[in-house]
């Protein structure tokens, strides 16, 4: 036990910037770091070791590296969904804690698996679907490599672009990982990735969760660039029974083309993605649509290298549920933080611009604050909120402005280990939320996270 806390403590008490230049910097999605650079450098210590053990004495690239995270979360709620669903007063206490190896075999095979456990505490909140998972297999892949071509098969995590569609939901305190099969295509000229999976279906016991079979999820992507800009475009296909749109439920075959342009160049940054989806919902034929984009200016010249940003984006929704057409976005395995951190609007059937600014007062420190105004697109259907849902009280009610809401958010990286974070944000009530019964809402947030 004595190890350990003096390697916890090292880790707390590294300075930020003291890591080596060559040291990779830890990466959410951590199968992405290679710790093959040690096998030529002398080990400085005991957390050296643990990052890369080599398995054979005249091989480098036969090694296993051993890792994991530890966060801590508070979230607190004053009236959370506008008062609109039970519950809706306390706070919730999320632990997280993720431990992997990577094993590395030869540079065609690979070995990657990660082991989760998800608890909670509430005060006066009911349990999330997505609070607690006391212990379970989070990854289990083998990454087979020849040439230009990865396959990658087992549970994983997996995100598409800008996470618009498809992400690890970080957010939230159980991360999202499928089962299935993922192959990447990368030379000079091209990459493209195609992919089949079933989202892992989250049970509170251990070691039970599987793959949801009432849905499937396939699709294509490819990355271009197009200098100063870079650009995917991707097609992604959706089966999923029992889907609940307004009042109805039906099973839902969906399919999603879209478009993503991104980059960054003199101090600009953008990212603009359009998607159209067709399908059917029952008896219903789908036809939807979104637009979103970011866009942001930072004055690199300037003192805390201010960035001036404004988010706008649209999503349909269904404005006449007597006809034969299901109008409603599907949003399918989004990031619900993607406007802030309370993660409490949906994208669909909504219109919204937010303006942002962010400073960096120290190397190691932003601060941002934002302020979304949210409406609803269609007066005849409901506004959606986390878990894709909709408020049934918003149905049937006059107006289209649903809240304003200002956030606010600190980030602090200690060191390359030890990160803190805080967020609070304001709903003001809007027409929408007023007429269905509903008031302000108040949310406040802190983190500690910890990587090794």
């Amino acid at each position: 036990m004595k190890p350990a806390l003096l390697l916890l403590a090292s880790l707390l008490l590294s300075p930020a910037g003291s890591a080596q230049e060559s040291e990779p910097a830890f990466n959410s999605n951590r199968w992405q770091e290679n710790y093959q650079y040690l096998a030529k450098q002398p080990r400085k210590n005991v957390y050296d070791n643990f990052k890369y053990l080599p398995l054979l004495s005249d091989r480098d690239d036969v090694y296993l590296s051993l890792g994991g995270n530890f966060r801590e979360r508070l979230n607190s709620y004053n009236n959370d969904l506008f008062g609109l669903k039970p519950h809706n007063d306390g706070q919730v206490f999320l632990h997280r804690f993720l431990v992997h190896a990577d094993l590395h075999v030869s540079e065609q095979v690979r070995a990657f698996i990660q082991l989760s456990s998800y608890l909670s505490d509430t005060v006066g909140l009911n349990k999330g679907s997505l609070d607690n998972n006391s212990a379970d297999l989070q990854q289990g892949f083998v990454d087979l490599h020849f040439q230009t071509v990865t396959a990658r098969v087992g549970r994983q995590e997996f995100a598409l672009g800008s996470s618009r569609l498809i992400s690890v939901r970080e957010g939230q305190n159980v991360r999202r990982a499928f089962d299935g099969v993922h192959v990447r295509l990368k030379n000079t000229y091209l990459d493209v990735e195609a992919f089949g999976f079933e989202e892992v279906e989250v049970k509170p016991a251990s070691f039970d969760d599987q793959g949801n079979t009432q849905e499937k999820l396939w699709g294509l992507n490819s990355k271009w660039a197009f200098k100063p800009t870079k650009a995917e475009f991707y097609y992604i296909g959706l089966q999923r029974q029992a889907a609940k749109y307004q009042a109805m439920m039906a099973d839902e075959t969906r399919h999603s083309f879209g478009t993503r342009m991104f980059g960054k160049q003199s101090g600009w940054d953008w990212n603009h993605e359009g998607i159209y989806q067709t399908g059917r919902y029952g008896s219903l034929t789908i036809n939807a649509w979104t637009l979103a984009s970011l866009t942001g200016y930072t004055f690199n010249s300037l003192k805390w290298r201010p960035r001036l940003g404004l988010s706008a984006n649209i999503a349909s929704g269904d404005d006449n549920a007597k006809d034969k057409q299901l109008n409603t976005f599907n949003p399918l395995y989004p990031n619900l933080s993607y406007f802030e951190e309370a993660a409490m609007l949906a994208p669909q059937n909504f219109f919204n611009i937010m303006p942002n600014l962010a400073i960096q007062p120290l190397t190691n420190v932003r601060v941002s604050v934002d302020w979304n105004f949210y409406w609803r697109l269609s007066k005849n259907d409901a506004v959606y909120v986390r878990g894709l849902n909709p408020l049934p009280q918003t149905l049937g009610v006059n107006g289209q402005f649903v809240t304003h809401a200002f956030s606010g958010n600190v980030d602090w990286e200690i060191n390359k280990y030890v990160s803190l974070g805080f967020s609070y944000s304001h709903f003001f009530a809007g027409q929408v939320i007023t007429e269905a019964g509903g008031h302000d809402t108040d949310y406040l947030r802190s983190q500690v996270n910890v990587a090794f």
